[in-house]
């Protein structure tokens, strides 16, 4: 019997795929640097610090001068939130700002939460001094006098900047006065610097002019009608200064006062006023501040009296639930049309020893008959500290 058979079907080949070269594998790398900084220009800062440890070209790029005047050229300036953390263990303070985690906020969405928001430390961060008086102008905060961080209680005249374009640290002309802890505020391009000074003879408040860089001093409150509990100025205690309408506004405990800027560095001190307290942040003329008897939100403009904020009862809650209270520092900011509240949610009995900076995001609303309500559009642990770590300062600066 004749079988005939057929051949074996020839096996298909697959043709494996292969992966193209290094050389020939398309690359934004390799793009030039003005067009990468074109993109970069159109991306929100706060996905830089993401974006910075792709290469050590992206990393320069991000912190170049040509990066923020591109940003600045096409209309991108935004405000971003810088936060002061000290630690006895550091050598010196270390500041942080805002960034957004992509990979963080992939998996709080998949759990029905919200953007993964935290504190990332800047690179170049170390700061000689750990003074509460900062100020921001303009795309720089300046860090004034002491105390410096080798003696806790010792003023300095010493002047730091920060640039948050370049993330680097300057220096700025001295103060005339050696001072500790002043109240500081920018006002029509120049510095104002009141208190914090520990001797009658020298002068209590100076001013430093950003256009000329030098320091003039502010003439001698004592020249003027003073009642006794103030004549001291210099070392009352001031806890707030603003300015705003021509003058600048500082308070203690007892009277609220103006300095009248118009009058060539002559005095003019008022009696009287709405006071401005430590923690108030404005927006559009409107002041808001955290109260702590009782917790509550508050607000008012010039004027007027201070009144309650509505709709945040579930966000004070919270603040109490997880260590907010007035022995733990508690900051309030505006940015970008909205307020931040930061505070310190350290709990006694915390096992792991830690404490945690707490972010809550506000939207502000205004009704029909004039009355301010607010809603708590994001809130989280925006960094995880030892618990000897203290809140010093918050800070919105535009770049």
């Amino acid at each position: 019997m004749n079988l005939q058979v057929e051949p074996p079907e020839k096996k298909s080949k697959r043709k494996k795929k292969t992966s193209p070269s290094p050389s020939t594998s398309p690359s934004f790398s390799l793009l030039p640097d003005e067009i990468i900084v074109s993109c970069l220009a159109l991306i929100s800062r706060a996905y830089y610090p993401r974006l910075s440890i792709i290469s050590k070209s992206f990393r320069s790029l991000l912190s170049s001068k040509q990066l923020y005047t591109a940003r600045s050229h096409i209309g991108s300036t935004e405000q971003c939130l810088y936060v002061c953390l000290s630690d006895e263990r550091y050598q010196s303070p270390q500041w942080f700002t805002r960034w957004i985690n992509p990979n963080l906020a992939l998996e709080k969405k998949k759990k029905k939460k919200t953007l993964g928001k935290s504190l990332a430390p800047i690179p170049s961060s170390d700061s000689p001094s750990i003074s509460k008086s900062t100020v921001v102008v303009g795309s720089d905060i300046y860090v004034i006098g002491g105390p410096i961080k080798t003696e806790p209680s010792c003023p300095s005249s010493a002047i730091r900047i920060l640039d948050c374009r370049t993330h680097t640290w300057l220096d700025a002309p001295s103060m005339i006065v050696a001072r500790n802890d002043s109240l500081t505020c920018f006002y029509d391009g120049k510095i104002y610097v009141m208190g914090g000074c520990g001797d009658d003879d020298e002068p209590w408040a100076e001013v430093f002019d950003i256009k000329t860089q030098t320091w003039d001093c502010l003439s001698d409150p004592e020249s003027l009608m003073f009642s006794c509990s103030v004549r001291n100025i210099c070392r009352c205690n001031f806890y707030t200064i603003i300015g705003m309408k021509g003058k600048i506004h500082f308070w203690n405990s007892y009277r609220a006062y103006a300095y009248d800027t118009s009058q060539d560095n002559r005095e003019s001190m008022i009696d009287g006023g709405c006071c401005i307290p430590k923690s108030a942040c404005e927006i559009d003329g409107v002041w808001y501040h955290m109260s702590f008897g009782p917790y509550d939100f508050r607000w008012t403009r010039e004027g007027e009296k201070w009144k309650a904020v509505k709709g945040l009862d579930s966000l004070i809650k919270m603040y109490n639930r997880n260590g907010g209270s007035s022995s733990n520092k508690t900051k309030l900011v505006s940015c970008c049309g909205k307020l931040l509240l930061l505070w310190e949610g350290y709990m006694k009995h915390n096992p792991n020893n830690r404490k945690k900076i707490w972010c809550a995001e506000i939207a502000l609303e205004t009704d029909d008959e004039g009355e301010v309500w607010r809603n708590a559009e994001w809130i989280d642990v925006v960094q995880s500290v030892p618990t000897q770590c203290e809140l010093v300062n918050c800070l919105v600066v535009s770049v």
